[in-house]
């Protein structure tokens, strides 16, 4: 009886979220619509809706990623079977134009991009029927009932890989509960980060048999330093990595009243499309950056360089005397330390690191970082850290230690998928 009563408020959940989405189908579109006039993409618009996919290939594997940093995070491990199982047609999809624009960037003709449809049952289908995938692989956390359900009707193999489940997923009750229940019952196998993360989904209501922990993939994705192409100025600098609103005001102040000795403060924004309003933020402070989207050169009184470009981050941290990590000291979470870490670099962040808890903590307990509650201590580590070059180096050594403990994740992950998905002959 108790697994009768379960199905039925499964089947109630998934029927309330039809109604939400009939309802909601007018303001969806015309949002979809509206993104696709903006970034000039009508494959947008099509795509989401399930149309205009390429013609069906043999042998797809499909990978979710919704933004650029899922992108990332699974580049390493579609190259590695792309060389492993040279057969295979590599379909990357996103929900952003960013993602799509970092998908061609890095993976080029390795992989063809596609926009997610809608999770609209009609959209999916189209696309299914398309695509035909031997496997889907959805990176960390992405929960669309219909998708997951349309791709267990078809006998798709659907794995969740790198998962994670935040607090605010697990917070939720009633029938989005029974909702996100539902879902994971399609789900072949759940390949999470964490034994926290595994936990969690056991409790959102994964069968626990088919979750295991792996690891962050995210060890894999961090390039070592023979693979990435230093960027270098002409004067040493300490870079300030994917910085968001307030932060970059907040570290140039800082960065002004310490009065380095010959050092430029880089810049690089998370998002580089906020260029125009860091400059008019900097100039407030009567300084006069160099834009790196502008061919600006490094004079002699240059004392902050903006780096608004994409895809140069990793050529930037390469050759910085040391990393901020931007997104925490505001409270956006934080982003990802191990990239700077593979690279050997000393690291200093603030408070706010709620999304890489797990990075953070490791790294922390290595004392291979700094972290800091405000900008104040962060001037005082700053200013020591370019003095006392032995405790840089110490940092420095201790991140590369960190990193190569996990240094075979990408193998771990190939070797689990392998097992899951009806891969082609090598």
């Amino acid at each position: 009886m108790t697994n009768n009563n379960q199905s039925d408020r499964r089947r109630n959940s998934l029927w309330r979220y039809q109604l939400v989405l009939w309802i909601a189908a007018l303001p969806i579109f015309a949002y979809t619509f509206w993104l696709a006039v903006r970034h000039r993409q009508f494959r947008y618009l099509q795509q989401r809706l399930g149309f205009g996919c390429p013609p069906r290939r043999e042998s797809v594997i499909w990978l979710h990623a919704a933004s650029v940093g899922e992108v990332l995070a699974a580049e390493p491990l579609l190259k590695a079977l792309h060389q492993q199982y040279p057969k295979l047609n590599m379909v990357v999809t996103t929900v952003t134009p960013t993602g799509a624009q970092m998908v061609r960037q890095r993976l080029g003709d390795q992989a063809i991009h596609i926009y997610l449809p809608l999770d609209w049952r009609s959209a999916v289908r189209r696309f299914l029927n398309t695509l035909r995938p031997r496997c889907a692989l959805i990176m960390e956390t992405e929960l669309w009932p219909n998708l997951y359900q349309a791709c267990a009707r078809q006998a798709i193999p659907l794995l969740v890989v790198n998962a994670r489940v935040s607090s605010k997923t697990l917070g939720t009750v009633g029938w989005i509960r029974n909702l996100y229940r539902g879902a994971l019952q399609h789900v072949t196998a759940i390949l999470a980060r964490s034994q926290k993360d595994a936990d969690g989904f056991r409790e959102l209501g994964a069968a626990p048999d088919i979750v295991h922990v792996v690891g962050n993939i995210k060890f894999s994705a961090a390039k070592p330093v023979a693979q990435v192409k230093p960027i270098t100025l002409p004067r040493p600098f300490v870079l300030a990595a994917s910085t968001h609103d307030d932060e970059e005001l907040q570290l140039a102040r800082l960065w002004l009243a310490m009065q380095p000795r010959d050092e430029l403060l880089v810049i690089a924004p998370r998002h580089p499309n906020r260029s125009n309003n860091i400059v008019r933020q900097l100039e407030s402070l009567s300084v006069k950056p160099a834009v790196r989207s502008r061919n600006d050169k490094v004079q002699a009184d240059t004392r902050i360089y903006l780096a608004d470009t994409l895809g140069e981050l990793t050529g930037f941290m390469a050759s910085a005397e040391l990393v901020i990590m931007g997104g925490s000291f505001v409270p956006v979470g934080g982003h990802n330390l191990l990239e700077p870490a593979m690279l050997s670099k000393a690291i200093v962040f603030g408070p706010f690191m709620h999304n890489f808890t797990d990075e953070t903590a490791g790294l922390l307990a290595q004392q291979a970082v700094i972290q800091v509650d405000n900008y104040e201590q962060l001037r005082r580590e700053l200013t020591e850290l370019l003095q006392d070059h032995a405790k840089r180096q110490a940092l420095e050594e201790r991140a590369q230690q960190f990193m190569q403990r996990n240094s075979d994740m990408l193998q771990r992950y190939s070797s689990a998928i392998s097992r899951y998905c009806q891969l082609p002959d090598e």
